[in-house]
């Protein structure tokens, strides 16, 4: 795994997300309550990006644009079917920058 400089914190405003390339992916980096958390962009029912999400119940989940799959911020977990997961990576702050491991 690969550490990625982000961007600084303030590139991403509370309750929004935003898509980054990683190396060869893409990766949605969302802030929700004062945290960072990071999972593949692509939407895995339909491909969208799933940083154009709405981040919805008090900052725990982010819902699909496209057909408002929900999942957790935290795990990846899909809302309703726990076997469907988005693949997220790690994130930490340093010196007010976002850094990814991917």
């Amino acid at each position: 795994m690969t550490d990625y400089l982000i961007g600084a914190v303030d590139d991403i405003p509370e309750g929004k997300g935003r898509a980054f390339q990683a190396g060869a992916r893409t990766i949605a980096v969302f802030r929700a309550k004062g945290k960072f958390h990071a999972m593949a962009d692509r939407c895995l029912h339909r491909g969208a990006s799933i940083s154009q999400g709405e981040i919805v119940e008090d900052g725990a989940l982010v819902r699909c644009p496209l057909h408002n799959w929900a999942f957790e911020l935290t795990t990846g977990e899909h809302r309703l079917d726990r076997r469907e997961r988005q693949r997220c990576f790690p994130v930490r702050i340093e010196n007010g920058q976002i850094i990814l491991t991917a």
